[in-house]
């Protein structure tokens, strides 16, 4: 559905010959307004021309002239109002706009010159035109200079849509949503946040929801990443029943989805649809980092409250939970509420399932013979039957969304058992815990200090870590068992020798440990590339470019302890290596683990046999332990071995300050 259609409610559905129209006129506009009045909530009737144009004669009051005049006295072009509509900001060479769509603008110069873009916007407005309304391009920018010049335009009793945006009288409230990240794809691991607008006749999962992405059909990861990052992509606004992004957020990604209500008036919620309006099929260039999905939706709100300067004090990145937190801090926030995945729901009734029950819940998802029979004639009681039932349904829902089952064996299969489910009148109550919101948890950058003894040796280190987060950071509002690091930079004084050199410089560091159960085992893995230091026995302290993968199962033994293992591969590139390359497969296993709430130790062993280039094999052990503080502060420990033909030993303390 097209933002036009969207805000459009009455649409002129009926082309009929010319001569017909005018023997039925009167009886079209008449249903035309008992249609209208019935289905949609309108204070007033709208009274529009059946004419096309709009005479001449309603523009000779109108001083042009005179109204830019009071613009520049006013210094309209400068104000935060008029910035934010335009998308207006200041940079190293001037002032730029952030949209990019030529046909954003009037003024040539417009993208460049908040001045001659008021000036073009005001004569467009109050000018005659005879085959266009403006206001139908424009809402937002004529309902602001409508009052800020006391001037209504002769268009605004001519514009059929925005007559239907301020006569529209049912209370409408705006939600900011915010699905947690998906760590199985790339454009998603940080998260995502859209806006969903509701009222009386579109509430919960019927409302709409506004949606800013790039636009794009590529399925090549490495090219994606490349074409996102520096802005190749298009990126668009977008609208389409809410109902369609919670399946493809927790049905098919498994992400659980926060929703945070907006305390924006009507007059504000009015506003913001004038601004959706006016980006409707307008694009602005899409970069992963900076000017992303979370980026552009800011700027939704921040038209409605241009002093909260919602898109100013970024840097280089904007990661959605930073724009969360800004929202907030901004006092636009009255509530929030949790949605869980279906993958959360399953494993929150499979901890109260007994194995018996887990057993007729597998054996019923199997589709085996008679397993519905069974059930009903088993010893379990009603309430263990139910459980199974319930279970049951939400786990062939996600076998299904996971094409698991072709559509028929699905609907057979679920059908049936919601017929067993249906008589049992009884209900049981499944409600999960709200886990702490994401915006409690700590800020997405930080900086290390670091001071240490390598083989004996001092040193000191400073690390620079753009994003986001580690194993041993406070989980609390982030993806449980997950490790997403972009562009960590260490360096290091070897006060021994008495140089300053890059330690390492981690491009990626992505894990995921996420814990099977006896329904669910979702594959844990790992992909860390970049630049480090590595002790070989021919050359202590080798820098070498490396790249590991690795992929195994994580199994939680209690809430508070995780273990996993996986199969590895790992290849290092440099010039005085064999070949120029070591390479070959590995063993890990390790666990994390948090016996009290804000202390967390983190252990592993990785064993690698390298096989192409100089044969040799090399281990590595780490332990880590973090008291996290606060959100701003924690504290880190940490000691590693290597083994390659002699042990190389380490030990580090740390005190790392968080801010974004």
């Amino acid at each position: 559905m097209s933002l036009l259609s969207y805000i459009r409610h009455n649409k002129e559905i009926f082309i009929v010959p010319f001569f017909i129209l005018l023997i039925h006129f009167t009886a079209i506009l008449s249903y035309h307004y008992a249609y209208a009045q019935q289905k949609y909530p309108y204070e007033t009737i709208i009274d529009i021309s059946s004419s096309t144009t709009i005479s001449k004669d309603l523009f000779q009051s109108i001083n042009i002239d005179q109204l830019i005049s009071i613009a520049h006295t006013k210094n309209l072009c400068n104000t935060t109002q008029w910035w934010a509509l335009l998308h207006y900001k200041k940079n190293i060479f001037g002032i730029k706009s952030l949209v990019d769509d030529p046909k954003f603008f009037l003024a040539p110069d417009g993208k460049y010159n908040p001045q001659s873009e008021l000036d073009a916007t005001i004569r467009y407005l109050y000018s005659y035109h005879e085959k266009e309304n403006p206001i139908d391009r424009f809402m937002a920018r004529y309902e602001w200079l409508k009052k800020e010049l006391q001037t209504p335009s002769p268009y605004e009793v001519f514009c059929k849509k925005y007559q239907e945006i301020v006569s529209f009288k049912d209370t409408i409230k705006v939600n900011l949503v915010f699905p947690t990240g998906y760590i199985n794809s790339p454009a998603s691991m940080f998260g995502h946040t859209l806006l969903t607008v509701q009222s009386q006749y579109n509430p919960g999962l019927l409302s709409s929801a506004i949606n800013y992405a790039a636009n794009t059909n590529e399925t090549f990861g490495p090219l994606f990443a490349f074409r996102g990052i520096f802005g190749f992509y298009k990126g668009y606004f977008s609208i389409m029943p809410y109902y369609m992004k919670v399946q493809e957020y927790s049905d098919l990604e498994s992400r659980d989805i926060w929703e945070y209500t907006l305390n924006l008036n009507q007059e504000e919620v009015r506003f913001m649809l004038f601004h959706i309006w006016e980006l409707d099929n307008v694009y602005s260039d899409y970069y992963f980092f900076d000017e992303n999905c979370s980026f552009n939706l800011l700027y939704l709100m921040e038209v409605t409250r241009p002093d909260s300067h919602l898109t100013n004090n970024f840097f280089f990145w904007v990661i959605p939970i930073d724009t969360i937190r800004k929202v907030i801090n901004a006092g636009f926030v009255e509530s929030t509420s949790f949605r869980p995945s279906r993958t959360t729901t399953i494993n929150h009734m499979v901890l109260q399932l007994n194995p018996d029950q887990i057993k007729f819940v597998k054996s019923i998802a199997n589709h085996e013979n008679k397993a519905l029979t069974n059930l009903l004639n088993s010893s379990f009681t009603e309430t263990q039957k139910i459980q199974i039932l319930d279970c049951a349904s939400e786990f062939i829902q996600y076998r299904y969304a996971n094409k698991e089952y072709t559509q028929k064996e699905y609907q057979d299969l679920f059908i049936n058992v919601l017929k067993i489910r249906s008589s049992f009148p009884q209900t049981l109550s499944y409600t999960i815990p709200d886990p702490p919101r994401p915006e409690t948890g700590h800020y997405s950058s930080h900086i290390r200090l670091q001071g240490g003894i390598f083989d004996k040796k001092p040193y000191s280190e400073l690390v620079y870590r753009p994003s986001y987060h580690d194993l041993c950071d406070d989980p609390s509002g982030f993806i449980p068992g997950s490790q997403i690091i972009f562009g960590e930079t260490a360096i290091r004084y070897d006060y021994d020798n008495q140089k300053l050199l890059l330690q390492r410089l981690e491009l990626i560091n992505i894990e995921s440990l996420s814990p099977i159960n006896p329904l669910i085992k979702p594959l844990s893995w790992k992909v860390i590339t970049g630049f480090d230091h590595v002790p070989f026995a021919s050359n202590n302290q080798t820098l070498v470019y490396q790249l590991n993968t690795g992929s195994g199962y994580t199994i939680e033994v209690f809430k508070w302890l995780q273990i996993h293992g996986m199969i590895e591969f790992s290849g290092l590139l440099n010039n005085g290596f064999k070949n120029n390359i070591e390479a070959g497969p590995g063993v890990s296993a390790g666990f994390v683990l948090q016996p009290f709430q804000h202390f967390r130790i983190r252990g592993y062993i990785v064993d690698t046999y390298y096989l192409y280039g100089e044969a040799c094999n090399f281990l590595t052990m780490k332990a880590i332990m973090q008291y996290n503080v606060s959100q701003r502060y924690s504290m880190r420990f940490e000691v590693t071995s290597w083994y390659n033909e002699q042990w190389y030993n380490q030990f580090s303390a740390a005190l790392t300050f968080y801010f974004w």
